[in-house]
This record gives structure tokens, C-alpha cells and sequence, in this order.
């Protein structure tokens, strides 16, 4: 009797998830460095019109502060905000009006002449968002109205570049002679602008990233989609405007078991490159890759790319890229992904120069670090600063720095011994805290601790647990470390059917279909 369609369907739905219940967590294999370090909330005053809402990149600026732009805040326009190392935050400006600009999702850029250049994705006069000056005393200028006509660049989402030759570029989403976005070139004094190119949809599409300079004086960027496979491309365009596609993104093939769409190299990457000290280009794939969540990938001058680090997604990788990817003096890349961590509220990482990936913050959406981290991380004087879009409670998200450490020892330094275990196994917690005065726990964490130590834990049930370290220094700095275990559930083990002879031993997927069949049968009246 040929198996019912019905039973089919039964053992394709069934036999996966049971089997799963038993099976080896895929982050058991991993080998990933889930070593965290310090993370200290920066900016501490409140203030009138404070910024919210934070997408675009934290720079440091020429005055030793750093400076970040909000998409809301103030008026709810927007906010052009600076904060003093010491984390005193005060608003450089606060849009106004929408004659003004609102929505700026990218961040500042301090020109030659020391001002600061942006743009907001939406407003100005035409509506189609502006590029704006402002100087630190708070001087604001409108440059230039986008959207003054119907093939004029509109929407500009990603930040700007100032190029050796003085001008600034940029990119929009949208507009353009095909309304596919555009590369655009811009005096500093507003009085020259004009669209350097229109995509067309085959050599890519909706740019939201921010231009580099490659070595070769040549602009680099992305588009979101387009391309061959409508991916996204990487791009090389000459400050006159002759524009090569060097890279198409695949198209997203087969669906893993987490179902996720996968393909060689990411897909639709939403940030800009990273031109590195070993002359190789460096970006992220929001989506796509191995894993499904995106991908850090290398591409040579030449335009071969390859895969750096494939994002696993939570609960103990990151998900989903937005940032640019920044390194440091040593070698080391770092940037933030939007989703994953212990809490799928978003990671912070760092990939060292021998290609080893730590996870440096998961992310809780708490007041004290918010979620959704879209840009990236600055590294400064042994530090990473860097910010998160919002948080659960105020929605304001949190401008924070990390300790990587680099020449010195970490002032926080907190581990698990695996990142999963069955149930009923034991991890150990190791910590140290050398310039703390005292460390207090969080999370599935109620112990009473000392500044440094070891300790064995056996969860008593299946799941994620996060464990919070919390250190205060003798200034009282506070910094919170947290690391996260996976209890699985055990194994499951063949059940003795009774077979005659001995034999027969069956799991127990088979025998829930051998049942369904059974029952199948007595309902036709089959014996």
C-alpha cells in the first residue's frame, strides 16, 4: 500500500523537529571567541532637545570631541549632538524646521576647513532631503535642496565624502534619470552641484552607503540592489563620473534549516567599504552568505571576493549588518550587526587580523545599551566607541564606549568555558576586574562575587541563559560584561519496540508515524 500523502507530510514536519530536540546545537561547533569585554554608558547629562534615534557613524572630531547626529530628537527633526570625552553631552543643533531638513539617518563628516558636512534623508525646501554645513558654534547652513526636479538626486541615505580634490560626494536612494539613485559632487559652498551618475538597475541600484577613496584616487561604494542577480553591487566611479561595476552579489539560493536564504558571498550589502591597510576592500552583506545573516566579506583591488566571517544569528553570533566595518592600528576589524547576540537585540564584534571572530557585546535593550546598533564602532586610544539606535524603555538608544584592550590589561574581562552544554552539564564563569573596587551579578547570575574568580554552573533547566557582570572602579566607572549558555535538551535515545528475536529497536519519530499509519489504516477499515 503505497504511504499516504498526509503520512508524508507528517514525517517531513515531524521527523526534523524531534530530531532536533536531540541534536547537537550548532553553536557547540562553533569556534568563535565569546570572550566580552567591558561596556561603559558614555554620555551622562540630559539635556534639551537631546538626540534620539541614532543611525549614522560617531566621529571624533578636530577638538578632541565626538560627535554624533540623530534621526529624531529636539523638534523631532533631528539632532547634530557632541559629547566631551568625558561623556558631557551638548546639541551642536537641533533642526528646526523642515525647511531645515529632518530624518538624517547618516552622520557628520568634518570637512578641510573644520565645519561639519550632512545630509537629512528627507525635508529642505524641495522635500527630497538637503545637504547641510553646520559649524561647531552651531552655525547652520542648507547647501543644497534635493529633489528640484523630476530627475534630481532624492533621498540621500548614506554620509558624505570629502575627496582630495575638495568636493564633496554622496549618494541617493532614489532619483536620478532612471529613479534609481545617483552619485552626486558638491562644492563646499553649495554653489556647485552636479549628478555624477544614474543608476540604471543592471549596474546597480538604491545606494545607501557612503563613498571611500580607493588607492587608485577613484571613488568606491555599493548599491543595495542591482546587478546582475539584483543583490547589489560593488561599484568604482571616477571623480568625472565613468562608473564600473567591479562586483554583483549572487541571488539568494536554497533555504537552510533556520530558514534563512543562503548564497556564496551575502546579498544587499547597506554600508559602505573599508579601505584596509592590506590594500583590500572590506564590507558587509546585510543578508545572505553560508549562514544566512549576512556576511564580512574581502574584496581584492581587482574586485575577487571572498568571505571573511559568516554571521550565524543568535543567540551567540551576529545578524543582519548595517555598520561599515573600521580597523585599528593593529590590524583588527570591528563593526555591529542589527539582530543576534543572546538576546537577538543586536552584537557588537570584533575579527582579528588572523581571522578569529569575538563576539564583544550582545546587546540586552536596556537602558544601559539599547538594541539595534546600525553603525559602526570607532576605535580611539584603546577604546571602541560607538552607539545603538533605541532601547525598550525611552526609545533613545545609548552612546557607549567598549575596552578592547589592545596594550594593556582589560579593566573587565569575563568568559564562559562553552557556549553549550546538554542538559545537566556544567559550565564555568571565569572574570577578572583589576582596577575594580567591586563586581555585582545580573541576569541568571545571583551570586555574591569578588573582583576576580571562577565559578562551575549547572542550569536547572533547558535554554539561554545570559550572565551580567557588573565592575565599579575606584572612580565610580561602572562597566558590564555578559555572556550567554545554551542548554540543550539530552539526546534521545532508541526505544525497545519488542520485536521477536531481540531486534527491533525504533526511535521515536518512527514510531509516531508508525502509530499515524496505524490509525490511518483502522479508519479505511484496513486490519
Amino acid at each position: 500500500m503505497p504511504f499516504p500523502s498526509c503520512l508524508r507530510r507528517l514525517a517531513a514536519a515531524l521527523v526534523p523537529c524531534l530530531l532536533a530536540c536531540g541534536a547537537t546545537s550548532e553553536a557547540m561547533a562553533r569556534t568563535e571567541d565569546a570572550n566580552l569585554i567591558g561596556f561603559v554608558a558614555l554620555a551622562t547629562t540630559t539635556v534639551t532637545d537631546a538626540p534620539s534615534g541614532i543611525r549614522g557613524n560617531m566621529i571624533r572630531g578636530t577638538d578632541g570631541n565626538f560627535y554624533v547626529v540623530s534621526s529624531t530628537g529636539g523638534t523631532g527633526r533631528g539632532v547634530i549632538a557632541r559629547i566631551a570625552p568625558d561623556g558631557t553631552l551638548s546639541v551642536v543643533h537641533a533642526m528646526a524646521t523642515n525647511e531645515e531638513g529632518y530624518s538624517p539617518f547618516s552622520g557628520v563628516i568634518q570637512g578641510s576647513d573644520g565645519n561639519l558636512y550632512g545630509t537629512t534623508y528627507l525635508g529642505g525646501a524641495e522635500g527630497g532631503g538637503v545637504v547641510y554645513k553646520v559649524a561647531l558654534d552651531g552655525t547652520y547652513t542648507v547647501l543644497r535642496n534635493l529633489g528640484q526636479d523630476k530627475t534630481d538626486a532624492v533621498l540621500p541615505y548614506g554620509g558624505l565624502l570629502q575627496a582630495p580634490d575638495g568636493y564633496l560626494y554622496g549618494t541617493t536612494l532614489r532619483g536620478g534619470a532612471n529613479d534609481r539613485g545617483t552619485v552626486f559632487r558638491l562644492s563646499t559652498t553649495g554653489s556647485e552641484f552636479s549628478i555624477l551618475h544614474s543608476f540604471n538597475g543592471q549596474d546597480g541600484e538604491n545606494p545607501e552607503g557612503a563613498l571611500i577613496v580607493g588607492a587608485d584616487g577613484n571613488l568606491y561604494g555599493t548599491t543595495l540592489q542591482g546587478g546582475s542577480s539584483s543583490r547589489g553591487t560593488v561599484f568604482r566611479i571616477t571623480t568625472s563620473g565613468t562608473l564600473t561595476s567591479v562586483y554583483s552579489f549572487p541571488s539568494l539560493g536554497a533555504f537552510n534549516t533556520q530558514g534563512q536564504a543562503i548564497n556564496a558571498t551575502g546579498a544587499n550589502p547597506r554600508a559602505g567599504l573599508l579601505l584596509a591597510a592590506d590594500g583590500n576592500f572590506y564590507g558587509t552583506a546585510y543578508q545572505g552568505g553560508p549562514a544566512g545573516n549576512g556576511t564580512v566579506f574581502r574584496m581584492t583591488p581587482a574586485g575577487d571576493v571572498t568571505v571573511v566571517h559568516s554571521f550565524t544569528g543568535p543567540s551567540f553570533g551576529g545578524a543582519l549588518p548595517l555598520s561599515d566595518v573600521t580597523q585599528d592600528a593593529a590590524g583588527n576589524l570591528y563593526g555591529t550587526t542589527e539582530f543576534g547576540g543572546y538576546l537577538n537585540q543586536g552584537t557588537a564584534w570584533r575579527i582579528s587580523p588572523s581571522g578569529q571572530f569575538s563576539l564583544l557585546h550582545s546587546f540586552s535593550g536596556s537602558l544601559l545599551d539599547g538594541y539595534k546598533p546600525y553603525a559602526s564602532l570607532l576605535p580611539f586610544d584603546n577604546m571602541l566607541y560607538g552607539v545603538s539606535f533605541t532601547d525598550t524603555t525611552a526609545g533613545i538608544g545609548a552612546i557607549f564606549k567598549l575596552d578592547q584592550g589592545t596594550g594593556g590589561v582589560l579593566p573587565v574581562e569575563f568568559s564562559v568555558s562553552t557556549t553549550a552544554i546538554a542538559f545537566g552539564g556544567t559550565a564555568t564563569l571565569t572574570w577578572s576586574s583589576p582596577t575594580a573596587a567591586s563586581c555585582t551579578t545580573g541576569g541568571a547570575w545571583i551570586d555574591t562575587v569578588g573582583t576576580s574568580g571562577t565559578l562551575s554552573v549547572t542550569p536547572t533547566s533547558v535554554g539561554i541563559y545570559n550572565y551580567t557582570l557588573t565592575c565599579t572602579d575606584g572612580a565610580g566607572v561602572l562597566r558590564t560584561a555578559s555572556a550567554g549558555l545554551q542548554v540543550n535538551a539530552p539526546a534521545l535515545q532508541p526505544v525497545d519496540a519488542g520485536g521477536s528475536g531481540g531486534g527491533g529497536a525504533l526511535s521515536i519519530p518512527v514510531l509516531l508515524l508508525l502509530g499515524a499509519l496505524r490509525l490511518r489504516r483502522k479508519s479505511q477499515g484496513v486490519r
